[in-house]
């Protein structure tokens, strides 16, 4: 048993990291969302209005409509892993193992795969996972109500060569969940309990206040703190880790595969262009090349010329004339949303 707890700077511990999770710190993991339908309808559940309910599939924030829309975003990212959730995705278990055998097909036996359940399932299903290449299971068992069967289906998970865990939110002590790890060998994640459109009337009205700072509810990391005396594998995720680092790494991935030659990529994973707001662009050009810019450094798009921004930086004032030369940072998604327009 690990014993040596680790701290990140961002709120999160841990004396264990599943390797889900340490895929995820890499921004190296596919987030695939497989249905918003879910029958247990927990008081602090926070999908969004967009996805809760709705029979939608999302391989990031990319909806899906093909294998090949979720192949294309896990490779965008150049994804080790991917994160199977929901909704509950063992609701729609036949698409779970059809992508499941998808992934390890195309992206090879190394790409880890992980799904997230809030269904204590049979010995049968757990044996239709294993054999179609799942690697981590992390079951969310309902915290109003004790199930004594929890321990035995993470013992059987695992002795079918799965990786297996409990994930909940920080919500109040459970001390028969911790039991149930415990005696199974297996791991603890505690997220830290944050506020969402669709669930912060609940949250209110069972006493819980949210950071003023953040979305995260105040308590959280001390309700986390009062299960490492159970001696189990944990791990604790906070708010800030997965709103900054996590997006971010994520970010930085897909912006590395997706730059070119003259974007730069940030700090926060966005892309840096030099812009040109040309009302004739191929006039824009000719001075380009009169210029000497080299022909790898630009590229025309509608009517704006795309151009590294350390060379416009140099040359704003001669080009000034023909349109408004600015700094343009993007996301680096397919919709290539605007983050901010910097004047020079």
């Amino acid at each position: 048993m690990p014993e040596e707890w680790v701290q990140d700077g961002t709120g999160s511990f841990h004396n264990y990291l599943p390797p889900g999770c340490e895929i995820c710190r890499q921004g190296a993991s596919l987030v695939l969302f497989v249905t918003g339908v879910c029958a247990r309808g927990c008081f602090y559940c926070p999908l969004s209005l967009e996805r809760k309910g709705r029979d939608i599939i999302f391989a990031n924030e990319r909806i899906v409509s093909s294998q090949e829309d979720i192949l294309e975003e896990a490779r965008a990212i150049d994804a080790l892993g991917t994160g199977i959730t929901g909704g509950e995705p063992l609701l729609r278990l036949d698409l779970v193992l059809d992508t499941i055998h998808m992934l390890k097909r195309n992206l090879g036996n190394e790409h880890h795969i992980h799904l997230y359940t809030g269904i204590i399932p049979e010995e049968s299903v757990l044996s239709r996972l294993r054999d179609a290449g799942l690697d981590e299971l992390r079951m969310h068992p309902d915290l109003e109500r004790e199930d004594a069967r929890l321990a035995e289906a993470l013992k059987s998970a695992m002795d079918l060569g799965i990786e297996a865990g409990v994930e909940i939110p920080a919500i109040a002590p459970a001390p028969w969940i911790a039991e149930a790890v415990r005696s199974a060998g297996a791991f603890l994640n505690i997220n830290e309990l944050e506020f969402s459109e669709t669930n912060a009337y609940m949250l209110r009205a069972r006493g819980f206040r949210a950071d003023p700072e953040s979305c995260a509810a105040i308590g959280s990391e001390s309700i986390a703190r009062s299960f490492m005396h159970y001696g189990i594998k944990l791990h604790y995720c906070s708010s800030i880790f997965k709103d900054s680092v996590q997006l971010r790494e994520r970010l930085k991935r897909r912006a590395e595969r997706v730059r070119r030659v003259f974007d730069i990529v940030s700090d926060d994973g966005t892309l840096l262009t030099g812009v040109i707001l040309a009302p004739d662009p191929q006039a824009a050009i000719r001075v380009l090349k009169d210029l000497g810019v080299p022909e790898s450094m630009y590229e025309l798009s509608d009517n704006e010329i795309e151009i590294a921004a350390w060379i416009l930086e140099e040359i704003a004032d001669e080009v000034r004339h023909m349109g408004s030369p600015h700094i343009v940072e993007r996301y680096p998604t397919a919709d290539r949303m605007v983050v901010e327009r910097i004047p020079l």
